[in-house]
């Protein structure tokens, strides 16, 4: 019994180192297999930097750089342009008293701005690797982009002519989210690309919501007696300061609100953009004189 007893043990011990061996022999051969791999690897990725494209894995959409990258950076660039179009019709027909929902020219131009807008939206969804993220995700630009007017026209829907009015304004809000798409591209700081996205963006919107209340209050309110008191009114309110022109219709007082609670936001962003500048210009000046070192 003693024999076995102590030989039992010995073949345990004999059998763990066995184990053990194999276990380190496999542990090598993994290691000199992903070692391998590694090597691979990195020879497919000096040989497509030295051609001057990216692994075959890393790329998504479509392979071309123009379907890829120049395309939508254009198609951006066209709709701030088409957009910035779209104001300028509304605002020389009612500077001039005539109602634009009566231009025949502006009704064909937002239909073609509009039908661009899905076209656009149509070719982003088909290049997309995720079509239903996509699709959940800009449902709202899908909705920005349908000519409503034209519809409305061409199916002779009753609609009121002052909803009319503040439906042309639909389409313009895609050309606000290009411009916020152009900016971010260009940028490469975080802090100004937020800064300087929200103060373009801010900047149209402000003008828009003076022309809107032109439109609104022009008829009802005695105070508004041309487009620039319209004007003046929307930039006191976003500045938060305020204005002796008091809206007098409901939507005139809904821009009241919007305005003032982008306002509100804004300044917290010029403390935070401009804080980070004196920082950085502070860093800049302790890291001189080591340089100079």
């Amino acid at each position: 019994m003693t024999t076995e007893t102590k030989q039992a043990p010995a073949n345990s011990q004999a059998t763990a180192a066995a184990a053990a061996q194999t276990a380190a022999a496999a542990a090598q051969t993994a290691a000199a297999a992903a070692q391998e791999a590694a090597a691979d690897v990195a020879k497919v990725a000096a040989a497509s930097a030295a051609a001057g494209t990216a692994p075959a894995a890393a790329t998504t959409g479509p392979k071309h750089p123009f379907w890829s990258g120049t395309l939508p950076h254009f198609v951006n660039i066209l709709t701030i342009v088409l957009s910035f179009g779209l104001i300028a019709f509304i605002s020389f027909d009612t500077f001039r008293g005539v109602d634009y929902l009566e231009n025949p020219l502006y009704m064909k131009y937002q239909f073609y701005v509009c039908m661009l807008f899905l076209i656009e939206y149509l070719y982003r969804f088909i290049i997309s690797d995720h079509k239903l993220r996509y699709f959940v995700l800009t449902l709202p630009f899908l909705f920005i982009a349908i000519p409503y007017l034209n519809i409305i026209e061409q199916y002779n829907i009753q609609v009121d002519h002052e909803i009319l009015r503040y439906i042309c304004f639909i389409p313009i809000v895609r050309g606000m989210v290009a411009l916020v798409v152009v900016v971010n591209y260009v940028s490469e700081n975080l802090a100004s690309t937020v800064f300087v996205s929200y103060l373009i963006v801010l900047v149209p919107f402000i003008y828009m919501s003076g022309l809107i209340f032109y439109v609104a209050e022009k008829a009802v309110n005695p105070e508004i007696k041309n487009f620039w008191n319209a004007l003046w009114w929307a930039g006191m309110n976003a500045s938060t300061v305020g204005c002796y022109i008091n809206p007098s219709t409901p939507i005139g007082k809904v821009l009241s609100l919007i305005l003032s609670l982008v306002g509100l936001i804004m300044f917290p962003l010029f403390t935070v953009y401009f804080g980070q500048m004196v920082t950085a210009y502070n860093n800049k000046l302790k890291h001189k004189p080591a340089q100079q070192g």
